[in-house]
């Protein structure tokens, strides 16, 4: 039986201007519309990364995608073309860790993955974090901003970066220097101002080849969407949270949902901080970079109100990371770094870090 998808299958393999084409299906209407397989999303995104698309279609595109709402196959392929034309940070390392938050930046909430980091990078858990300088439809404080900030070198190229990993544990990689595609499409994402499928692909793009993934979502609707993209991306472990700001990092003034994805299956969990006693009452944080600086400093340094939601957050990573056993472990572990001083001297041995390679 021929069908929509076997008809844009075959369009995709033309290897004309179809872009037309692709609109007339997504954007039919919120009723109406079709999803792409996967060979017509992934000759769609093509065509949207090599300027082969005009502004008007893909704003239309994007625009479409998200009234229809994106499937994970349509994800994946756009994931996929925009790792083909990124560059990969080479490093040595095994069991790297890739923290994925927004990149539209945090609103209302600590950025409690930098200090996380930090102690994980101590505990012996390479990390990776990424992001750009910030986005709709939040604009909220990027990380980037952030680090800069606190002194952290956030440019260089991929040696730079990798070097970087290769003797700290620890790194950030500014998105857009490395994927061209996100580069050229920051001012089409500015214009419309709304968040698009992008805002998701972004995170999944795994420049530094980890074999660990933590991520997180705003929305419980998407939750159980970005869970199975994790499965499909392959991860040894991932996990998916639905975080304070759409963020990777748990709160601590109430349980959140996650997914654990490990051997091609998930499972969704309940993360209580009650139980391990790190309930806090924490206000949303409406937070400067220059407030987010100094409540790192603060966290890493010594006692501090976001204190619980590092220790947290550490548990959960170390766990995931297989560094330890289980979450109580976990959460001992990143308590003794914090008050050892390990992870403030690894945040101290990042912000010396040559921002270039010699």
């Amino acid at each position: 039986m021929f069908s929509v998808g076997m008809a844009l299958a075959g369009i995709a393999t033309k290897g004309r201007n179809t872009m037309q084409q692709f609109l007339k299906e997504v954007g039919r209407g919120k009723k109406g519309a079709k999803d792409l397989p996967y060979e017509a999303a992934k000759e769609a995104a093509a065509q949207i990364f090599d300027g082969q698309a005009s502004d008007a279609q893909i704003g239309a595109f994007f625009i479409a995608e998200r009234v229809k709402g994106e499937t994970v196959d349509e994800l994946l392929a756009f994931i996929e073309a925009a790792r083909e034309r990124s560059t990969v940070i080479p490093h040595s390392l095994g069991g790297v860790l890739d923290c994925a938050g927004p990149y539209d930046g945090r609103a209302k909430s600590f950025a409690a993955t930098i200090p996380v980091a930090a102690v994980l990078a101590a505990a012996g858990v390479p990390v990776v974090l990424h992001g750009s300088g910030t986005l709709p439809p939040k604009y909220g404080v990027s990380l980037r901003e952030i680090l800069r900030e606190a002194g952290v070198p956030t440019g260089g190229d991929g040696q730079t970066v990798g070097r970087m990993l290769n003797q700290l544990g620890i790194a950030f990689i500014d998105t857009e220097n490395f994927c061209r595609p996100l580069r050229q499409l920051r001012p089409v994402r500015e214009q419309l101002g709304v968040r698009t499928l992008l805002n998701t692909a972004e995170k999944f793009l795994n420049l530094a080849n980890a074999d660990y993934l933590v991520a997180g979502v705003f929305h419980t609707t998407v939750l159980e969407k970005a869970a199975e993209l994790a499965v499909k991306l392959g991860y040894k472990r991932a996990m998916i949270v639905q975080g304070i700001d759409g963020s990777e990092d748990v709160p601590v003034n109430r349980p959140s949902a996650l997914y654990w994805i490990q051997d091609g299956t998930m499972e969704k969990h309940l993360i209580d901080p009650k139980r391990y006693g790190l309930h806090a009452e924490n206000e949303p944080a409406n937070l400067t970079a220059a407030e987010q600086a100094a409540s790192i400093a603060g966290v890493l340094q010594g006692e501090h109100a976001y204190r619980n939601m590092v220790l947290l957050n550490s548990g959960l990573r170390l766990w995931l990371t297989e560094r330890v056993q289980n979450m109580g472990e976990g959460i001992e572990l990143g308590r003794s770094v914090l008050d050892a001083g390990d992870a403030w001297k690894k945040f101290e041995d990042w912000r010396r870090a040559p921002a270039e390679s010699p």
